[in-house]
């Protein structure tokens, strides 16, 4: 059987594009005033992925890499909102009871605010877990798909990077995903041969 070329250029280019937006909107992020652009950056760069994902996933007939990194991105998003409102919420209940003079944990309000702070906490932790390891999950399917090494080392760094990140090693590891998953779009071929994974089997 003659094997037939997929043509993935456009896909290449979405996800090369895609990943440097994500980088670049991770990166400055945090400086002032401009969050909100740059989280604007990196929600386009995460949809061109999505779309570079499901092209792929389409042309070799595995929708893989395209469900996990959209399970990624809803469990990042919804759970970060969720994580987030229960932060607010136990920081305002702190500030209510220092507010009217009490001395800590002296007032209900201290108890449940600290209660929900932790709460809001291991949510946030546990959303960073569960979003990066759907994404995990979609490279390590481009690698068995594609057989590009760079997408193995992608999801390797990157869950890597989310298990020590508490400890702050962690945010250089995801740095390190983040220039990879670069790496392995500008690697990716042309064309890729339709059929079987070019992953070898272990």
């Amino acid at each position: 059987m003659v094997s037939v070329g997929v043509d993935i250029r456009s896909e290449r280019t979405l996800g090369l594009i895609g990943s440097i937006l994500v980088l670049v909107g991770g990166f400055t992020g945090v400086v002032p005033y401009v969050g909100v652009f740059t989280g604007t950056i990196s929600l386009v760069g995460a949809i061109l992925i999505l779309v570079a994902l499901k092209g792929i996933g389409d042309k070799m007939g595995d929708d893989r890499p395209f469900k996990y990194y959209l399970y990624s991105i809803i469990v990042a998003f919804a759970g970060s909102i969720i994580a987030a409102i229960l932060i607010v919420i136990g920081i305002f209940s702190l500030s209510n009871a220092a507010m009217i003079g009490m001395r800590p944990f002296e007032h209900p309000l201290s108890f449940f605010g600290a209660g929900v702070l932790i709460v809001g906490f291991v949510a946030f932790v546990a959303v960073l877990l569960i979003g990066v390891y759907f994404a995990k999950q979609a490279w390590q399917a481009m690698y068995e798909i594609t057989g590009v090494d760079a997408f193995e080392s992608t999801a390797k760094w990157l869950w890597w990077g989310a298990l020590t990140a508490i400890i702050l090693v962690g945010f250089i590891l995801l740095l390190v995903a983040a220039i990879y998953q670069i790496i392995a779009f500008a690697n990716l071929p042309e064309e890729l041969e339709a059929g079987p994974s070019t992953a070898p089997v272990v």
